[in-house]
Order: structure tokens, then C-alpha cells, then sequence
């Protein structure tokens, strides 16, 4: 497995614990409210410091337990974006307010990533429960609403209407190949969850190992020098998916570490 040093490690396990503490004591002294920061927008950065610390522990060789722990407190970050948008019995319900770029695919997919590396599949269900298209009908693009819609089915358990939404997807695939890195990566997700869906491990495999691959430009590339270069969410999550639906995960790549899957 290629391994960060261990100072680069410890800088972003200290770096995460910093950035949570001062995003609550910012809200706390009212920063936030002065400079009309949304409330969702910093429940999902705190969220992505849990996630970041989760992958940090990882790399440091912390007990997965507490791994885990953190990519579950990174999934509740998230629900309660959306429970802010959508559920009005929420204290903190923004109504019209609601700022719904915090509640789009990729929030959604995020969340999702996170809820699955955490194993705990009670949260998982819960949160995929709560995404849903936005209010106003926008969405990013159609393959990746598909996707992030497919993925929620899944995780609740609900295959049989996952699959139309992920068939629909390839038969528009086969009249307009993917082209751009956005649509190639969502084919390559797409591929690996109608593995999942259609118990079929030739193309589990398949979208798993394009995904790593495709990954790998970006963790050499954007991400560089961070905990998400050595760890790819969408295939780590996808995978524990695949397992949780009695899948065999076979492909072998550094950024699948097989620590953080299914025993």
C-alpha cells in the first residue's frame, strides 16, 4: 500500500480536530450569522473534516472501530444539511432559506460514501432515505441524478427500483458515449453499482477497477498531498456495498485499502 509519512499523517489528524473545534467556536461567537454564512455550509465543511479525519486514522493504523466512528460522524453532519432543507419539524428547518446547492447529487453521493465506509447500515439507510431530486426540479446532470437516486435505492434495499434508473442510464451511454472526466467517472460508478444490482460480478468488477483507475489522475493530481490521495471514497464505499450484497471484492489497488472493507 503506498503510505504518507507519518508527519503528514499527524498534520492531518491535528489539522482536522482543529478546523471542527474552530467551525463551532466561529458559530458559537457568531461569525457565521455576521457573514451570512449558511448554517448547512458549515455542517457540510465540518462533515468533510470528519471524513478527512477518518481517512487520517486510517492511514495512521487507528482501530477501524474508531475509523469508522468518524465516517459516521461525517454521515450525520450530512443528514442534518438535509434535514435543515427538508424536514420542518427540524429546529434549525431553513424553509425558504434553504440553501439547496448543500442538498445536491453530490452532497448526496458524498454522504452516502461516507454513511457506507462507516458499516453501520442502520445510518446508511437513514441517509439515503433523505436524499431525494431538489424541490425545483434542477439537478446536476442527468447521469449523475440517475446514479445518486440508484445508489440511495440500493442502500435501502430497494434493487428492483434502482435497476431502471441505472439500465435507462446505459441506453443513453450506447447514443452518446461519455466524454467528459465527469461522465466517464459516472459511467464507471454506474457500471460498478449494476454489478451490485444485477448480481453481476464481471461488471462489479469492471466499474470498480475503471474507477480506480480513473481516480488515479485525480489523486496525483487535485488531491495531491492530502488524506483523498491515498483513498478512493467512491470505490472503498461501493465495495462495502457490493460485500453488504454478498459480492466479491477482487480487485486489488493502493487506493482500496482492504482495511477499511468488510471482513
Amino acid at each position: 500500500m503506498n503510505q504518507p509519512e507519518q508527519q503528514q499523517i499527524d498534520h492531518w489528524v491535528n489539522n482536522a480536530h482543529y478546523q471542527i473545534e474552530r467551525a463551532w467556536r466561529l458559530n458559537r461567537e457568531g461569525f457565521h450569522k455576521k457573514h451570512k454564512v449558511p448554517l448547512q455550509s458549515v455542517y457540510l465543511c465540518v462533515a468533510s473534516d470528519y471524513a478527512s479525519l477518518a481517512r487520517a486514522k486510517f492511514l495512521n493504523g487507528d482501530p477501524i472501530k474508531e475509523v469508522r466512528s468518524e465516517f459516521a460522524n461525517a454521515t450525520r453532519h450530512v443528514m442534518k444539511c438535509f434535514a435543515m432543507a427538508y424536514d420542518e419539524k427540524d429546529p434549525d428547518f431553513q424553509g425558504e432559506n434553504t440553501d439547496m446547492s448543500c442538498v445536491s447529487e453530490a452532497i448526496g453521493i458524498e454522504g452516502m460514501n461516507w454513511a457506507l465506509m462507516s458499516a453501520d447500515f442502520k445510518l446508511a439507510k437513514q441517509l439515503a432515505a433523505c436524499y431525494r431530486t431538489r424541490p425545483d426540479g434542477y439537478m446536476l446532470t442527468l447521469d449523475t441524478n440517475r446514479y445518486t437516486h440508484a445508489l440511495a435505492l440500493t442502500m435501502q434495499g430497494r434493487q428492483k427500483e434502482a435497476l431502471p434508473l441505472l439500465v435507462a442510464q446505459f441506453e443513453d451511454y450506447k447514443k452518446s458515449p461519455p466524454k467528459s472526466a465527469g461522465d466517464k467517472n459516472y459511467c464507471t460508478l454506474i457500471l460498478a453499482l449494476y454489478g451490485i444490482v444485477a448480481k453481476d460480478q464481471e461488471c462489479f468488477d469492471a466499474g470498480l477497477e475503471l474507477q480506480l483507475k480513473l481516480y488515479q489522475r485525480y489523486a496525483k493530481g487535485e488531491v495531491s498531498d492530502t488524506d483523498e490521495e491515498f483513498i478512493c471514497d467512491h470505490a472503498v464505499a461501493l465495495s462495502i456495498l457490493g460485500q453488504h450484497n454478498r459480492m466479491r471484492v477482487k480487485i486489488a489497488y493502493d487506493t482500496l485499502p482492504r482495511g477499511l472493507l468488510l471482513k
